[in-house]
């Protein structure tokens, strides 16, 4: 049984509603990698929290007691240098200090997390709980399109910093112009963790898909401020073995939401009132920013 969590959004989180859309990359897409391919239907069925920002380095150093970050000088740039395997720590860390169920259970440890030789043997995920987590590549990519279609939400230099604005380095978070649920550096800054192993896609119609069972990389989406525009499009991924790290990799957590969770009803009665962008009909609609 899931632990319930409160009706109430923690500072920093926004609420992802359900619904579905168009994974990947079309065929006429002239940006796309092969891997973005084939485009192919999603459907989510329960909302998630999702945070507004990367985690920055002062919440990391205060929850994990150090900084592994390369770009140090500002509290508020997106902490790096993290594996997949730190990120997922991170996000029991998290939940434990919110008295929350954490959502992994960890076997095989050996060595400190944010240090080079830090790994897991085994990770495992109960979808029950409602513990900090990583996102899967669907819902990551589900949240940055919020019920867009093309492959960017705005003007690159006004969402993003990338290869020809950043000065080769990460920025501030919260900078840029945020997406339709109001989550900003989606794409640019670092690239994000997902829980995911990396794998082909297929044509088939998927449901809450978590990726393959088993493989050699971790996804990671979004691009990094060392890359160019190519890599800063809605369904551009890459991957890494869990225990790699580098000053262009972050991620950000989410949290898995019952559906009677309130400010989810209170969502979905707006949307029907056409107060806010729905993603499932693909009507622009007011949509009020939670930041």
């Amino acid at each position: 049984m899931r632990h319930r969590i409160e009706n109430q959004i923690p500072v920093g989180y926004v609420v992802i509603p359900p619904g579905s859309f168009w994974m990947g990359s079309p065929a006429s897409d002239r940006e796309a990698w092969e891997d973005e391919r084939p485009q192919h239907p999603v459907h989510l069925t329960e909302p998630f929290l999702m945070k507004q920002t990367e985690v920055t380095q002062e919440e990391w150093e205060w929850l994990m007691g150090d900084n592994p970050s390369y770009f140090h000088g500002e509290p508020f740039l997106p902490v790096e240098m993290v594996s997949w395997y730190d990120a997922v720590v991170y996000c029991n860390a998290l939940s434990e200090v919110e008295g929350i169920e954490p959502a992994y259970s960890f076997f095989g440890v050996e060595g400190v997390p944010g240090e080079r030789r830090f790994s897991i043997e085994e990770v495992e995920w109960d979808e029950e709980s409602e513990g900090y987590r990583l996102p899967t590549e669907a819902e990551w990519e589900y949240a940055y399109r919020a019920g867009t279609t093309a492959p960017r939400y705005g003007l690159l230099h006004e969402i993003a910093w990338y290869l020809r604005n950043s000065d080769s380095r990460t920025h501030t978070v919260g900078q840029k112009s945020p997406n339709y649920f109001g989550l900003y550096d989606m794409i640019g800054n670092v690239w994000e963790w997902c829980w995911d192993w990396y794998g082909e896609y297929s044509r088939r119609e998927q449901t809450n898909p978590k990726g393959p069972i088993a493989g050699t990389g971790r996804v990671l989406r979004g691009g990094s401020f060392s890359g160019n525009a190519l890599y800063c499009r809605a369904a551009s991924r890459t991957d890494y073995t869990p225990s790699y790290r580098n000053d262009f990799i972050g991620f950000r957590p989410c949290r898995s939401l019952p559906l009677d969770f309130l400010p989810f009803h209170r969502w979905r009665e707006q949307t029907e009132a056409g107060l806010f962008y729905n993603p499932g009909s693909y009507r622009r609609g007011r949509k009020r920013r939670n930041f």
